[in-house]
């Protein structure tokens, strides 16, 4: 049970999940990255670790299942309908190890299965056959090629949902427009864009004497030439693409059985692949390997930052599937990050949307890892005290790729006499109120609220953001003149924005407040998913906010929810049969002592109740009975009892859900401040459509759980959830050896492997309508 896990450990997987959420959408949506690859590496290894340990605090919207970031919406959203997953990493040699004696324990246990026994020699072999490829640092695209034409081309987006660029991908002149005696049918290209080195800095050479920003990196350069709406721009810049992969690819006549002679087969179609690259047998082979191009990587014409190792037979990697992140087939080995010494010259707090105070460390400008540096999150204090850093330290800094670095540590032996131990300030640094100290000491908070204009900023650029209500053009800028000229104070104020007090704003001339104005008109129709994550819920991602909504399809029973509906404890000892049994002796009673009707407060009241449960209810106990009249002390709320509710049970009625995060939900609507905000979004025109959930003490499917892919042709994913979930069972996002069927639509993915591969039931369309009729 959560509740047995102590706080701080709680505590730290929250404030893990909310930093790798946050550097997850610099990195993958906005190219704008803070924090150095292998700083984000080590914060996702101990999300995966702590994971492990507590599983029960595994969320759906954890960083650990998720692939990647969402797509952006400038462009036309692409479903790719094979995802585009992430690899695992490895940081040594002996991951490298631990990773090929997985791959051979897991092909020895398919041995004895149907599946392989033509083939036991492929499966059995003491050596397993490997292809390398440098790893590029740029930006993963899909290729779609019909009859050998190129058709359309997207970016990987969050894995599942790309951006398409065709027009811009159409650009890179290394790309084929046709492909050379191509088969005829549907191929999909999967490789990297990027610009190389000597192309870089003659790029950024031009954009010096057009007195125009230079690029950080090469890849920021790449990505943000592929994401401009105009491509006449984009045909100017030196992008190249380089092939690692095929997609969903149908063609006519067989394809090649492994990943070397597809990177091949592409190559004779005109397709640009590594010339890099290498087919290698054994693990020591893939360590020689690594060792060689990180010995080369200077002298290399593009950027890298590791190496790629890829399971050859594709029957090999059909055996060993995926896990929710990626396949187990392939790792990327890293390179380790570049480092360099200087001084830290100060430690500021800035202050969050909810208040929390994070350390940030001012560095005297370094140049490490291809860049000058001159800040560095420290995230929080237990940061700072692990890594012993006072102010006026010579301190280590890592930075790999193209993002702030991170301080390693101190070098405590030119540590001057005057350094200064980083101390929390007692008083907000924006708004002076007082700074309060959770319990175990993990989260430091300014006690202002709104108050602060630090919080107030923060909550309004999170309440525009895209993935909430989406209000293009309302920037950090001016927002804070908005806040400046006491224009808004909260969300709800921006809807009473006129046009002639845009236009008093600094850079706001008649066609952007214009559009501004309809941009925040636009927003009014939203969904309840969106909302909710809008409103800055604590612990509430995107993810969680979609599953409140899918759960309860309106505001107003998730505002009415309790801990114990979220986290239902039942009464122990009870179970499914009994609950059942009990309910319904209650539901149906219709010969109530008549003092019991009147009156259930009164002691003569509960005692003849007491008396009438134990003659009436078939082996119920006195200690049951006390217990049922504790938590439900009325008539009325007797007669309402589900069986669900006394059951003895774990989990969470809703997905994700556990007990510290409803404690943070309830206590969020508990508020006068929130609900009367809430009220006022509705005012002004805010709304969604909400979504009928039935109840019904159907528990037909209580204990089940299932996970839902693909299209469906008659009825909504969400519906098919409501369904499942109102008959008792549970709905997750990944398919385990615990899900009791998955229900499967048209051009399913992954999820749809793994469930054969691990022989869980599928359903189709027709079987579920069956199940839920």
């Amino acid at each position: 049970m959560v509740s047995s896990i102590p706080d701080k450990t709680v505590q730290r997987i929250e404030e893990l999940r909310k930093l790798l959420h946050y550097h997850n959408h610099r990195y993958h949506v906005l190219d704008d990255p803070e924090l150095p690859d292998p700083a984000y590496d080590a914060l996702f290894r101990e999300l995966q670790a702590l994971e492990k340990e507590h599983p029960d605090l595994q969320t759906l919207d954890s960083p650990t299942l998720r692939v990647g970031a969402p797509a952006q919406d400038k462009f036309t959203k692409v479903e790719h309908r094979m995802p585009m997953l992430s690899l695992d990493n490895a940081f040594a040699p002996q991951d490298l190890l631990d990773f090929d004696r997985r791959i051979k324990d897991r092909l020895k246990a398919h041995i004895s299965t149907d599946s392989v026994h033509s083939d036991p020699a492929l499966f059995s072999s003491a050596r397993v056959d490997y292809v390398a490829e440098p790893k590029l640092d740029g930006l993963a695209v899909s290729l779609v090629y019909l009859d050998g034409v190129f058709s359309q081309g997207s970016t990987r987006g969050d894995g599942l949902i790309g951006e398409d660029i065709t027009p811009n991908l159409r650009t890179i002149k290394n790309l084929p427009l046709s492909l050379k005696d191509a088969p005829t049918g549907r191929i999909e290209v999967r490789g990297e864009v990027f610009i190389d080195k000597r192309s870089f800095e003659a790029l950024n050479e031009e954009q010096r004497k057009k007195n125009d920003k230079v690029f950080v990196n090469p890849r920021n350069a790449a990505a943000g030439s592929l994401r401009l709406l105009d491509s006449s721009i984009t045909a100017g810049r030196p992008l190249k693409l380089i092939a690692y992969s095929i997609g969903l690819t149908e063609v006519e006549g067989e394809l090649p059985d492994n990943h070397w002679d597809t990177l091949q087969w592409l190559a004779s179609m005109g397709v640009p692949i590594g010339q890099d690259s290498a087919l290698l047998n054994g693990i020591e082979c893939c360590q020689q390997y690594y060792d060689d191009i990180l010995d080369r990587r200077q002298s290399l014409s593009f950027e890298i930052d590791g190496v790629v190792f890829k399971v050859n037979h594709f029957t090999l990697q059909n055996a060993l599937g995926f896990v929710a992140r990626g396949p187990r087939w392939a790792i990327a080995h890293k390179f380790p990050a570049e480092e360099a010494t200087t001084r830290l010259l100060a430690v500021d707090f800035q202050v969050g949307r909810t208040g929390a105070l994070t350390p940030v460390a001012r560095l005297e400008p370094v140049f490490v890892g291809g860049a000058v540096v001159s800040n560095a999150t420290l995230h929080n204090m237990d940061e700072v005290e692990r890594k012993g850093v006072k102010v006026g330290d010579t301190v280590i800094v890592r930075r790999a790729g193209d993002v702030i670095p991170e301080v390693v540590g101190a070098i405590e032996s030119e540590r001057p006499s005057n350094a200064e131990t980083i101390s929390l300030p007692d008083r907000c640094p924006v708004c002076d109120s007082a700074v309060i100290v959770s319990d175990d000491a993990a989260v430091a908070k300014c006690s202002g609220g709104l108050i602060c204009s630090a919080q107030r900023r923060e909550a309004l650029k999170h309440f525009v953001s895209r993935r909430a209500m989406n209000i293009d053009g309302l920037g950090e800028k001016l927002i804070d003149q908005l806040l400046q000229r006491k224009l808004v104070s909260r969300p709800s104020d921006l809807y009473h924005l006129t046009r002639e007090q845009l236009l008093e704003l600094d850079l706001v001339a008649d066609k952007t407040a214009d559009n501004l104005l309809a941009s925040i008109e636009n927003s009014k129709e939203t969904t309840l998913g969106k909302f909710l994550y809008a409103l800055g819920i604590p612990e509430v991602g995107e993810v969680t906010a979609r599953q409140l909504a899918s759960h309860f399809g309106g505001i107003e029973g998730l505002a009415g929810a309790n801990v114990e509906y979220f986290v239902p404890r039942g009464i122990e000892g009870i179970g499914e049969v009994r609950a059942n049994t009990i309910a319904n002796y209650l539901r149906e009673a219709t010969d109530l002592p008549s003092v019991i009707k009147r009156n259930s407060t009164d002691p003569a009241a509960i005692q003849a109740l007491k008396s009438w449960m134990q003659t009436s209810i078939p082996k119920i106990k006195q200690q049951e009975i006390d217990k049922i009249l504790e938590k439900y002390p009325t008539t009325e709320a007797l007669q309402q009892i589900q069986s669900t509710e006394i059951q003895s049970r774990g989990g969470s009625r809703v997905e994700g859900v556990g007990e510290t995060m409803a404690e943070l939900i309830v206590g969020f609507f508990a508020s006068p401040q929130n609900t009367d905000e809430i009220s006022r979004l509705q005012a002004v025109g805010v709304h969604w459509t909400d979504r009928h959930v039935e109840s019904s003490s159907d528990d037909s499917l209580s204990g089940n759980t299932y996970v839902i892919t693909g299209k469906f042709a008659d009825i909504k994913r969400d519906d098919i959830a409501a369904a499942l979930q109102a008959r008792g069972a549970s709905v997750t996002g990944s398919v385990s050896k615990k899900t009791t069927a998955l229900v499967c639509g048209e051009s399913a993915g992954s999820k749809l492997t793994k469930a054969e591969a691990l022989g869980i039931p599928i359903i189709d369309e027709a079987g579920l309508q069956e199940l839920i009729s």
